[in-house]
């Protein structure tokens, strides 16, 4: 199993940790590694989750969800570095079933701006 070390910017970081459910937000504060299957479906899911509700089409969400959107992006091209909407394509399928080609999990840090840069 690859274990990827990410930095992410305080925005970042919060907007992450809003979309994961809450044991892996526990995991995230401790710094513990978190499965990169389960991180991605969080995260899907977190994004697709007005249109399971049923209050809106996934057109408006997909709109309405840029910073949520980027950030996946931002995190598949960890594992994925030639297809940075390999997720992204997969929203709107069953969540539970997402395809992640190769196990691997993420451990992530808050640093400050500067730092990433």
């Amino acid at each position: 199993m690859e274990l990827y070390e990410v930095r992410l910017d305080s925005k970042q970081y919060a907007l992450l940790k809003s979309m994961l459910v809450e044991d892996r937000k526990g995991d995230l504060i401790r710094k513990i590694p978190i499965s990169g299957t389960d991180l991605f479906c969080d995260m899907i899911h977190e994004i697709y989750s007005p249109v399971i509700d049923g209050w809106s089409t996934l057109e408006i969400v997909l709109k309405e969800s840029a910073d949520a959107l980027d950030l996946l992006r931002f995190m598949t091209k960890q594992i994925v570095p030639e297809d940075e909407d390999y997720f992204v394509r997969q929203i709107g399928e069953k969540w539970a079933n997402i395809r992640l080609e190769k196990e691997c999990a993420f451990r992530i840090y808050k640093v400050k701006e500067e730092e990433i840069k």
